[in-house]
């Protein structure tokens, strides 16, 4: 993947010079955090798409979308499963996003499969730390 330097500004922050564009898939149930990530991202120049649940993700990957990025929450109503989304053959890059602040729940969802967990909301600064290490990939 080609992808360029982060740059920022008060108003917009984006890759330059990438080759490919970066698709991102948001998962998460709410609202007002879907849409601060979706801004966010979109700042940053990637193509978001958004799930509510990990059904629609379900759908979504067996009907042949692919994304670079996944944005998921942890705690998700309608079925939960970073392990199910790795057995469907799912190579994305997963971050996973959680309320919970507490070191042992991080580390709890990081041995399912993550690539990054974060506290949400997710800010410019974690997520240029998210796009560096998808660079690195």
């Amino acid at each position: 993947m080609g992808f360029g330097n982060v740059t920022s500004t008060s108003k917009t922050m984006k890759i330059i010079d990438t080759e490919k564009k970066i698709f991102v898939l948001i998962v998460e149930d709410d609202l007002l955090i879907q849409n601060i990530h979706k801004v966010i991202m979109t700042k940053f120049g990637t193509k978001v798409q958004i799930a509510a649940n990990v059904k629609e993700v379900v759908v979504l990957f067996l009907s042949g979308a692919s994304f670079d990025l996944i944005l998921s929450d942890l705690e998700m109503p309608i079925m939960d499963g970073i392990e199910q989304r790795r057995s469907m053959g799912v190579t994305s890059m997963i971050v996973g996003v959680t309320s919970r602040n507490q070191d042992s729940e991080i580390q709890a969802f990081m041995k399912i499969g993550l690539n990054a967990c974060y506290v949400k909301p997710l800010n410019a600064k974690k997520v240029t730390v998210v796009l560096n290490e998808l660079k690195n990939i």
